[in-house]
């Protein structure tokens, strides 16, 4: 089964039009702002701000706008409820063109408030120098495929209750500039605060950087054309056997019995992976990290130098951009992985079972060499493998497991280092900043 999807590519054509915006006033307290701005290298990144693109001025724009916009509790409570278009996610990413493209709300089927919102602010006069060009803006918007992402919003702040919002935006451009001073670079995005409850009066702009430790305290929106990097499965090949049945997880089999004194097992096994959480986040802000899970058996896969897998009939892979929200790895949530299994029938003859993890990253090239290996006498160092980034996927780690090893830690309850799921004892395993456990049960 082919994963559905497109290559986009990282820079959308900006349409070569200047949009005649309202002047928006805003006036903020430097005093608030130095207590409150996150612990990220300003002097080299404030310099950008001096001169900005014609693109990237539309979008700050933009962005300066839908804060007005946002001042409304209709149009507020209706970005809030973006969070729960998506199965499974409490963040909010949402394309603006499609919600201009429709003009009604995804979920309800009714009149935008968002759009009415964006109307309303065309069509005022009052402290307005100059008047919005409406349909500039959306076809901006459009062009551009401008969404709008809160990875904290909703599931952290009640619009009802927030005072004020930081409006934010992302490039490309900035994004590079960053990691070419600092291939570490976890992400920010240049931002403004705005009021929701009063004027915004004066013009002296108060620009900072946003990222996850201020928005996890602060209510923070980022509008931008975020490229869609996913991994064009279809393209490599064919026959890669992508497992997406959400049956349940559950032990339905019978127990698994320990190895032989010549190790060696006697069953068929399935090997489930019921949940996964990250330690933290791998992709930069504000992006939500989407996982990927490449399963075979050592005698069945070959690494190639970027050390991610060729893909071939004999490679299985249960996650395929699976989300994890940045809220879910700050907070290090476990979160079900909807798999029926990874492996189907590890037979006693087969050899060991080898993990890849990646995870979608920006097209940076950024090499790490390192890589374990589980067996039955210990970890211990192998071969380094090259981390590099291939389709748009980065590789996050890569492990073998020798069977009798994973068997005798199941039945055995051996800690790994990483303590047990819940309160179950089931040991936990480390893939970089994956963490898993397996259960294990005979055919």
């Amino acid at each position: 089964m082919n994963l559905p999807g497109k290559k986009a590519p990282l820079l959308k054509k900006v349409k070569n039009f200047s949009l005649t915006f309202m002047v928006i006033f805003l006036t903020f307290s430097c005093t608030e702002f130095e207590k409150n701005i996150p612990k990220v290298d300003q002097e080299k990144t404030i310099h950008s701000l001096t001169a900005l693109s014609e693109y990237e001025e539309n979008l700050k724009n933009l962005t300066l706008i839908f804060g007005e916009v946002l001042k409304d509790p209709a149009a507020r409570a209706e970005l809030f409820s973006f969070s729960e278009i998506n199965e499974g996610r409490d963040d909010i990413d949402y394309s603006l063109k499609e919600l201009f493209e429709k003009g009604e709300h995804p979920l309800y089927k009714k009149r935008s408030a968002i759009v009415s919102g964006f109307t309303e602010q065309a069509n005022r006069r009052n402290r307005l120098y100059y008047k919005i060009n409406f349909d500039e803006l959306i076809q901006f918007i459009k062009d551009n495929d401008i969404s709008v992402v809160a990875p904290y919003l909703a599931e952290d702040f009640d619009p009802n209750q927030i005072e004020d919002l930081t409006l934010s935006w992302w490039t490309q451009e900035f994004e590079n500039e960053q990691l070419a001073l600092n291939k570490d670079w976890k992400g920010a995005t240049k931002a403004i605060k705005m009021s929701l409850v009063g004027e915004n009066t004066d013009n002296q702009h108060e620009y900072f950087l946003a990222n996850d430790e201020w928005a996890m305290k602060n209510p923070t929106i980022v509008l931008g054309s975020f490229p869609d990097l996913e991994f064009d499965v279809e393209q490599i090949n064919g026959n890669l056997k992508v497992e997406t049945s959400a049956l349940s997880a559950n032990m339905t089999g019978s127990p698994v019995q320990l190895c032989d004194v010549n190790n060696k097992a006697n069953q068929n096994i399935i090997v489930r992976m019921p949940a996964l959480r990250l330690e933290d986040n791998i992709r930069r802000w504000p992006n939500a990290n989407e996982m990927y899970l490449w399963v075979a058996f050592a005698n069945d896969i070959e690494l190639g130098s970027d050390g991610l897998p060729k893909i071939s009939s004999d490679v299985n892979m249960p996650l395929a951009r699976f989300t994890i929200t940045r809220k879910e790895a700050n907070i290090k949530r476990w979160k079900v992985s909807n798999t029926s299994f990874i492996v189907s029938a590890w037979k006693p003859e087969a050899d060991n079972m080898y993990l890849v993890w990646g995870c979608t990253r920006t097209e940076v090239n950024i090499d790490v060499e390192g890589g374990v290996k589980a067996s039955k006498t210990g970890v211990s160092g192998e071969a380094k493998v090259k981390v590099a980034i291939r389709n748009s996927v980065e590789l996050v780690s890569a492990l073998s497991f020798d069977k009798c090893f994973t068997i005798a830690n199941n039945i055995n309850e051996t800690n790994q280092g990483y303590g047990y799921y819940g309160s179950t004892r089931f040991p936990v395993y480390a893939f970089g900043n994956v963490r898993t456990y397996f259960t294990l049960e005979s055919l």
